[in-house]
């Protein structure tokens, strides 16, 4: 049986799939990028840093987590602004993840340049995720 966290980033993964335009979604990518091979535009899902909320701000007999989700989407010659509002509007259409989250919402984004010859630029969304379990379970 999958985690709750594995149950996430498959969600994610699905969802953004479904995104007009993109056209491949990598979870954890930690090998380096063939930019001759991958299919732009593509976005990678990382988790970032995952805290327990405080007991009284749960449900007895749960854990309560905030989880930090991180899109990293990059593109040749992409409109990024036309993009990164196509992913806003999936990631809030999806903000319950079909009831594995209690709630999500986009914290920020940074647009970014990786190589300036190539055209290739990128943006790093980030999401805070907030969860729970049955204590003691994952």
């Amino acid at each position: 049986m999958s985690t709750k966290r594995e149950q996430i980033l498959d969600y994610v993964k699905t969802q953004l799939e479904a995104v007009s335009g993109i056209n491949e979604v990598t979870i954890n990518q930690v090998n380096p990028v063939d930019l001759e091979t991958v299919k732009l535009p593509c976005i990678f899902i990382y988790f970032g840093r995952e805290t327990r909320l405080a007991a009284g701000q749960g449900v007895i007999g749960y854990e309560t987590w905030e989880l930090e989700l991180n899109l990293e989407v990059w593109g040749m010659n992409e409109d990024m602004e036309d993009l990164l509002g196509k992913i806003h509007t999936k990631m809030h259409s999806v903000e319950t993840m079909g009831g594995l989250l209690k709630t999500s919402y986009r914290t920020g984004v940074d647009m970014l340049v990786i190589d300036p010859e190539q055209a290739l630029q990128a943006m790093s969304i980030d999401y805070l995720l907030i969860y729970q379990h049955i204590k003691g379970t994952m």
